[in-house]
């Protein structure tokens, strides 16, 4: 686009594999005949008729699927809609779903992602490229509906749709919707005018519409009181008033019906759905609060967990008769709105406790035989069956580590307790590696490999050569302790690797290799991380892979060897795309490369740049190794800047860590003292002599711009100045301050309280 039932308990897939997708989720619902003609919400869909982004954010049972779905049909659009759920809590998965859903409106149109997402270390910038490129070839417009976004919450899958938003052709606009705003930089949009939004009070019934709503489904007039009455205690809530018009259809006394709701939509809702499953028959009852507890299913699905084979008919009258099931476009699959799965879970749970459970247990067993692993562990999850979700990691987890699932596994494994650990110590260890993948989250990746030493010494029967390479390697990237033992760690993972666990092999090099580098041994680091992405299979580990080029690039910047450092780097990044993009710790390493590389090469602000964006992600509850190091290289390039104040800043941080961590790494000790012994030296060169002579107001401005990393050309523009008049300030700055140079002159004001705000000239 332009505007972009297993068996084994040995991890044997390879990373290109991903479960499959389910057809219920690439599908809208679909519309009933009786809808209530809402004018005033399809033109506040309409609105920003230009903007690529349309945002549908309100509260359950709103009726915001309803409302996008009407306003689709009504386009002469092409629609590609995906309903996400947690399973798409990665980037690689959504954007899975995305290009297939594309794809479905033409074939060939999608081609070109899939195909690019299948293959190990891609890009997903190049995936959403090449799918924003079909998008642009199409010949009409094309909506793309990301239904339930609240399920995502992954910075990198967020991270993406904003790199998709600024890529998106003009024929085509996205629409998210969802119940609460997700964590997207939305303000530069709403600013342009390029995102139409739509609310709780936007969706909201108005008088006019309940009463159309009534009348439709009850064939009820009620009077101006009961009405304003209605609308005042539902606050308009499409959902309560839906539920409220099936209670009227056979009450005889409408009017006192609404004089006895109250105003709280919990009460509203229970009430309702009381009376409504009460003019049920039993089985149908039955069946529609088991049913309700899967959320979506198939006929199929639920003749296997229910012990039915009448499931179709069943589901028929239903969706005939209630607003609660609706059916799918394509693969046979229906729904239950969502706010009456909640009522139904909780009268279960009062009607026969431990049913909902069984319910769960038997839905990911029979999804788990058909294929549909993701949805198997929600429902295991659900059910709380801690056995069957450690054996779908087991299956499944080396597959997610290689292919963005790391945060997945970690939702994962945070369910389980820690007998399932010592049954299974390599999900511990995989867990750790998820763990520091993400970044943040120090702390649990050591409760994570204190289980599996814990396993080894309680269960030694499933300690395995890859268990405990895995652990060993997890230990050596995050050098988290002494050096001399992080080193040791990757010695051992590697050992441990050759011996009989291959599939850990890559990683466990590109452990070693990180260790031997902060240990000072550029040879044998720049030999282990060779080894790494010379294995024949190097392109199916893509995280072993990338970690072992971040430090290939390190190595080669340390030894003077700058274009080599570049390729590295760049490979680094490029394999990084494949596992989601640089928003993690993992994804921050091709960032402190490319910092140290840029720092080497004199590219200061970029140098800058890139550490700054690592930081953030090196940065943890505790004190660790890699933040420590960043922020030295952190001040170093700050202070070649003449930023020298916020030098001082990130150097006393790195200091205050390196303490906490016992002295560190010798190399990253010493590295500390280099740059406080340059950035000394820069102060006193800074604060010596006075003020030869006052800039101007107009100079001040241009100073106050060289702290920035604006270049001549974009300092003008924003202050409304001429290239060429910038640099007759520059240069007249450099005079009055008595230096040569911009970092010398940023140094130099902020010395002498220069920098300050202040109205600037135009």
């Amino acid at each position: 686009m332009a505007r972009t039932a297993p068996t084994t308990s040995s991890p044997t897939r390879r990373a290109a594999e991903l479960p499959p997708l389910s057809e219920a989720k690439l599908a809208p619902p679909r519309l009933r005949s009786d809808l209530v003609d809402r004018g005033r919400v399809m033109r506040a869909l309409d609105a920003a008729e230009n903007a690529a982004l349309t945002l549908v954010a309100a509260p359950a049972g709103y009726g915001k699927t309803t409302a996008v779905r009407v306003w689709c049909a009504g386009r002469d659009a092409a629609v590609a809609w995906v309903t996400l759920d947690a399973g798409d809590n990665d980037p690689v998965r959504l954007w899975a779903y995305i290009a297939t859903a594309v794809d479905r409106i033409r074939e060939g149109l999608g081609r070109a992602a899939l195909h690019r997402l299948r293959l190990p270390g891609t890009s997903l910038d190049a995936v959403i490229d090449d799918l924003m490129n079909g998008v642009a070839a199409f010949p009409r417009e094309m909506i793309v509906v990301l239904d339930e976004l609240e399920s995502v919450t992954d910075a990198a899958a967020l991270g993406s749709l904003e790199s998709a938003v600024a890529r998106l052709p003009s024929n085509a606009r996205l629409v998210l919707v969802t119940r609460s705003d997700p964590a997207l930089a939305l303000a530069r949009q709403r600013v342009r005018g390029e995102l139409a939004e739509v609310r709780a009070t936007d969706l909201a019934f108005t008088p006019s519409e309940t009463r159309a709503l009534v009348q439709a489904r009850a064939g009820v007039r009620l009077g101006d009181a009961e009405l304003e009455l209605l609308v005042q205690r539902t606050e308009g809530w499409p959902a309560a008033l839906e539920l409220v018009a099936l209670s009227l259809r056979d009450a005889e006394d409408p009017g006192e019906v609404v004089r006895e709701l109250t105003g709280d939509h919990r009460f509203v809702a229970d009430f309702l759905s009381e009376e409504v499953l009460g003019a049920l028959d039993d089985d149908t009852r039955e069946f529609l609060l088991r049913a309700s507890v899967l959320g979506r299913f198939t006929p199929q699905l639920c003749d296997g967990v229910l012990g039915r084979t009448d499931s179709a008919a069943v589901i028929a009258a239903l969706e005939g008769s209630s607003l609660f099931v609706s059916r799918l476009e394509r693969g046979g699959w229906y729904r239950v709105h969502p706010l009456f799965a909640e009522f139904a879970g909780l009268r279960l749970a009062s009607e026969s406790p431990g049913t909902a459970t069984a319910v769960h247990e038997a839905a990911a067993e029979w999804l788990l035989e058909h294929g549909l692993p993701a949805e198997a562990a929600t429902h295991a999850a659900a059910a709380g069956d801690e056995r069957l979700i450690a054996q779908l990691l087991v299956q499944y987890h080396l597959a997610l580590l290689r292919t963005g699932g790391a945060g997945a596994l970690l939702h994962w494994a945070e369910s389980l307790s820690d007998d399932q650990f010592l049954e299974h110590p390599e999900l511990a260890g995989a867990a750790a590696t998820a763990a520091a993948m993400i970044g943040h989250r120090t702390l649990e990746r050591r409760r994570f490999l204190w289980l599996v030493e814990r396993s080894a010494a309680e269960r030694p029967e499933h300690s395995t050569p890859y268990s405990r390479a895995i652990a060993e390697m997890a230990r050596a990237s995050s050098l988290d302790g002494r050096i001399e033992d992080a080193v040791e760690s990757g010695r051992r993972a590697v050992e441990l690797a050759e011996q009989g666990a291959d599939e850990v092999l890559v990683a466990a090099l590109g452990g070693y290799a990180r260790a031997l580098y902060f240990a000072g041994d550029l040879d044998r680091a720049w030999q282990a991380a060779m080894r790494a992405v010379e294995h024949p299979d190097v392109e199916h580990r893509a995280p072993g892979h990338a970690f072992a080029r971040s430090t290939l690039a390190l190595v080669a910047v340390d030894r003077g060897r700058l274009e080599s450092a570049g390729v590295h780097a760049d490979r680094a990044r490029a394999v990084m795309g494949g596992v989601g993009t640089s928003r993690s710790w993992l994804g921050a390493n091709a960032s402190a490369a490319f910092g140290l590389l840029h720092l080497a090469g004199g590219m200061l602000a970029e140098a800058e740049r890139e550490l700054a964006s690592a930081e953030h992600f090196f940065r943890d509850e505790v004190a660790t190794v890699h933040h420590a190091w960043l922020l030295v290289l952190l001040a170093r390039a700050r202070c070649r800047r003449g930023r020298l104040d916020a030098a001082g800043l990130a150097l006393d941080g790195a200091v205050q860590e390196i303490e906490e961590l016992g002295g560190g790494p010798p190399s990253v000790a010493a590295l500390a003292a280099a740059v406080g012994e340059e950035l000394a030296t820069a102060r006193d060169r800074a604060g010596n002599g006075d003020l030869g002579e006052q800039p101007s107001r107009a100079e001040l401005a241009v100073l106050r711009l060289l702290a920035s990393d604006l270049s001549t050309r974009q300092i003008g523009a924003q202050l409304y100045l001429s290239p060429n008049t910038v640099r007759s300030h520059t240069r007249a700055i450099y005079r009055k301050l008595g230096v040569n140079a911009r970092a010398d002159a940023v140094a130099r004001a902020e010395a002498l309280g220069l920098l300050a705000d202040s109205d600037s000239p135009r």
